[in-house]
């Protein structure tokens, strides 16, 4: 081994150098910074001092900018890693409330009774898809089981003119409206429905008109009427009002009085639904009319006047000035202008069943 500072052979066990007397280390050195400081003297003794004080400081900071490293490292796969999470967040959040999966997660809710939570993300399945079909009907659903009819029938209301072939819709708002006795509303939206398929699935909401067995028109003999409506009760008048549920109730055949005679009916299904009014005119006649009636009264006119009959319908009026009218006189269709003079006026009735009036007669003197 050579000395470390004069580099003269050392004997092998000897602590000091025989020519420099420096202490010889016998134990392998470390790589400490003393050490490298010391070999780079050895390699370059030209090196000034000031060289030799700065590779410390140099190889310290080497050390400290490979822990930034590592540090920065570390800081920049954490940062990578909240990024990842976030976006990962972002499209788990997106996915939870897609239209899809709102619908599924209300209609859960409903089935599971949680009314509020179930309406809450309806509305929010419908801001994305307002006109879609299955999301309304699942809301009306919601606001039903919840007691609120009138809000259900409001949801209802667009959908059943957005969807008119909807059998589901239909059948959803009729069941509605008949729970809150809007027997109005469900005729009018059944008759302004134009899907056979519709009004065939809802056809118990829907009353129907009643028949009768007698023909409107003008007869000569004694009639009867048959009304019918099957499963439904018939409410009628003859007096030419429209009937409602106070009126008169049909329990059997109904006898028609001589004369002019106007029957209305309705009839009313189990649901308290009530059907069109229907209307029948009947004139009668089966004797002989009476004479018709004329106005003005007898007397003296100093001005033009007309001349006017009652004529019952079936009948038909003749009439005549100064003789008696006959079915061949003048047939009367509408008031007649007074003569100047004394005049004597005539006139008779004729029936549908052939049987002729009395004369009435009447005296008139007009002068100007």
């Amino acid at each position: 081994m050579k000395c470390p500072k004069c580099h003269s052979e050392v004997k092998e066990g000897s602590l000091y150098c025989d020519q420099c007397l420096t202490e010889i280390p016998w134990v392998k050195e470390f790589n400490s910074v003393e050490t490298l400081m010391e070999k780079k003297k050895l390699e370059d003794p030209k090196k000034n001092l000031s060289d030799m004080h700065k590779e410390p400081l140099a190889l310290g900071a080497s050390v400290k900018k490979r822990h930034l490293s590592k540090l920065l490292g570390r800081r920049r796969k954490g940062l990578i890693f909240c990024v990842f999470i976030l976006v990962l967040g972002m499209f788990a959040f997106r996915q939870l409330h897609t239209f899809s999966a709102l619908y599924q997660r209300a209609d859960q809710a409903y089935r599971n009774g949680e009314y509020g939570k179930a309406l809450s993300l309806a509305e929010e399945a419908l801001d994305k898809k307002p006109s879609h079909l299955r999301a309304n009907l699942l809301r009306a659903k919601i606001l039903e089981a919840e007691g609120d009819f009138s809000s259900a029938i409001l949801v209802l209301q667009p959908v059943v003119k957005q969807f008119p072939d909807s059998i589901p819709a239909y059948r959803m708002i009729l069941r509605l409206l008949s729970n809150e006795n809007r027997t109005r509303e469900i005729k009018e939206l059944l008759r302004a429905c134009s899907s056979p398929e519709v009004l065939e699935a809802c056809s118990k909401y829907i009353a129907d008109a009643p028949k009768a067995s007698l023909l409107s028109g003008t007869y000569t003999t004694k009639q009867t009427v048959d009304l019918t409506a099957e499963g439904k009760t018939i409410y009628y008048t003859m007096d030419g009002k429209n009937p409602t549920e106070k009126s008169l109730v049909y329990s059997g055949t109904i006898s028609l009085p001589e004369g002019s005679t106007t029957l209305k009916a309705m009839a009313v299904n189990e649901l308290g639904i009530s059907s069109d009014v229907e209307e029948w005119e009947y004139i009668l006649f089966h004797g002989v009319p009476d004479p018709p009636k004329i106005y003005p009264e007898d007397g003296n006119y100093d001005k033009r006047t007309k001349i006017e009959l009652t004529v019952p319908d079936g009948c038909v009026a003749y009439y005549a000035f100064d003789e008696m009218s006959t079915v061949d006189s003048t047939e009367y269709q509408s008031p007649i202008s007074m003569p100047e003079g004394y005049h004597e006026f005539y006139a008779i009735l004729k029936a549908a069943n052939g049987e002729v009036s009395e004369a009435a007669r009447r005296e008139y003197y007009l002068e100007y």
